[in-house]
């Protein structure tokens, strides 16, 4: 296992002391030192220009991970829309958990920091565009339902896991659920929906 390089500790130092005392109350100094370098003395700026800058690299980075561990190849080879819907789900609710500090930047930040939102912005189109969306494409396909808007049907499908991922983030899951209850029971309805139809 190799060693992190500068920018990437100087990317997690910042996440974690950002997400901990907000973007005012972090020093370019205290992310060099929590990096493991000498404060001030210009290593965070041979890598970033801006803390604005790192955080929107801190996001393009967590979009590229979770774009490449979930394709859509590798969902539908499952061949069973619940187990696909799972998968799914369970893959955007591990991402909601690793990356809780980004979101809650993004949260609480993003309103001042114009280039942070239009990066988690374009992050969201880029994950809807490539995973979500073309497997909702495909299920409506299988399923020989009228496709009709495929971003309304992709929300109302994993609108609630979304909802569900942010309710974990006060430690107070929606209603007392359980990953699995509320998975399982959200798979269910979803798969029969999307069960193929058959020809009267």
């Amino acid at each position: 296992m190799g060693t992190r390089s500068s920018a990437e500790r100087i990317l997690d130092a910042a996440v974690a002391l950002i997400a901990e005392r907000g973007y005012d109350g972090t020093t370019v100094g205290e992310i060099e030192a929590t990096a493991g370098l000498t404060r001030r003395a210009g290593g965070f700026y041979r890598h970033f220009s801006s803390k604005e800058e790192v955080l929107v690299r801190a996001v393009e980075r967590a979009a590229a991970v979770m774009i490449a561990e979930l394709r859509l190849d590798d969902i539908i080879a499952l061949g069973s829309p619940r187990a696909e819907l799972l998968l799914i789900a369970r893959a955007m609710l591990h991402h909601m958990k690793t990356y809780r500090q980004i979101r809650l930047i993004l949260w609480r930040e993003s309103h001042g920091l114009p280039a942070l939102r239009a990066a988690a912005n374009r992050a969201n189109q880029r994950l809807a565009a490539l995973d979500v969306m073309p497997w909702t494409k495909n299920a409506l396909g299988r399923s020989g339902r009228r496709r009709g808007d495929v971003r309304e049907t992709a929300l109302m499908i994993f609108g609630p896991i979304v909802l569900y991922g942010l309710s974990l983030d006060r430690n107070e899951p929606a209603f007392g659920l359980k990953d699995d209850s509320f998975l399982n029971s959200w798979a269910d309805h979803w798969s029969s929906w999307l069960a193929p139809r058959r020809k009267a």
